[in-house]
């Protein structure tokens, strides 16, 4: 995939949904939630992703699936209009402000399960391969119906298992030719991704699907994007653009059941961090970048990274 470097993403969906527009996401599948009764507001977060700098509006699909919107009493011709629906919208909203590009969110299984697994990629002992293969799968032929997706985004992956399942499924679906693929893993530590598995295993894994244009992390501290850059630059296959959109940088509170604001990362010093790492990726090995933010990231977020970019430039 040929594209200008660095590229900018967008910062959270949920995040923006909830500041600007005052949306409860507290339901379990809260996406299907906002995309049945106010798709005008998704679009809206789009359209202010892209003044404020960002090159792609991330669609709203990451919790997509025909089996999570059943479990929420939609019926299936209402889950694969909602889930094309999230494609729309980020077509739509890019049209308006127009120019750049649509990313497919495809989030990870333990998005859909809504019970904390994103976060840990403990999918359960009976979970296979096949069956993630599946999942994604599926997702993919209804969203893929609609025109102008620029590339596939596997997201917030937990689970070397899913790591594997979507190596399997890119080479099973081949001859679909399917639009380029990035892949960004959630990590819990300088080196491990959320289920404990090493970073470099699963970049090892994936390290020889020429598909893959792009591989990374996002859904992790600040704190550990500098060790887990690393890491990524010191990846055998260099030749593929490295993802960096880690969250705001607040903590959850077990004992006081909240987040700790305490540890949210100033926006002018997210924008000059991430200003700051893609310079590191331009001079120690050339290859491309997106930046980006995820929960807890709004528009100002990427309103600074723009800016920082620019001081540095």
């Amino acid at each position: 995939m040929e594209f200008d470097s660095p590229l900018i993403l967008d910062g959270g969906l949920a995040t923006e949904l909830e500041r600007s527009f005052g949306k409860d996401l507290s339901g379990r599948l809260w996406s299907a939630q906002c995309l049945n009764q106010d798709p005008d507001a998704i679009r809206a977060v789009h359209q202010l992703y892209y003044e404020a700098g960002a090159n792609v509006a991330t669609t709203a699909s990451y919790q997509a699936s025909i089996q999570g919107f059943l479990n929420e009493g939609y019926s299936r011709n209402d889950a694969v209009r909602l889930m094309r629906k999230s494609v729309q919208l980020a077509h739509e909203a890019r049209n308006a402000h127009g120019q750049g590009l649509v990313a497919l969110s495809m989030g990870c299984y333990g998005a859909v399960l809504a019970n904390g697994a994103e976060y840990t990629g403990n999918y359960g002992v009976h979970i296979t391969i096949d069956d993630l293969v599946t999942f994604h799968r599926e997702r993919l032929s209804i969203c893929l119906q609609e025109p102008g997706i620029d590339f596939i985004l596997f997201e917030t992956i937990p689970s070397y298992l899913e790591a594997q399942a979507i190596r399997k499924l890119i080479q099973e679906e081949k001859e679909l030719q399917l639009p380029p693929v990035a892949v960004s893993f959630s990590c819990r530590s300088n080196d491990q991704i959320s289920d404990g598995t090493p970073l470099q295993k699963c970049l090892d894994t994936l390290a020889d699907e020429d598909i893959i244009f792009g591989i990374g992390v996002n859904c992790t501290k600040p704190k550990f994007i500098p060790a887990l850059l690393n890491i990524l630059l010191g990846n055998k296959n260099n030749k593929k653009a490295i993802l960096l959109y880690p969250d705001g940088g607040e903590e959850w509170d077990a004992i006081a059941r909240s987040w700790n604001s305490e540890t949210k990362i100033p926006t002018d010093v997210f924008g000059q961090s991430m200003a700051g790492w893609a310079k590191e990726i331009e001079n120690r090995t050339g290859q491309k970048v997106l930046l980006g933010g995820c929960c807890g990231c709004g528009p100002s977020h990427i309103s600074c990274i723009r800016n920082a970019l620019s001081s540095s430039s």
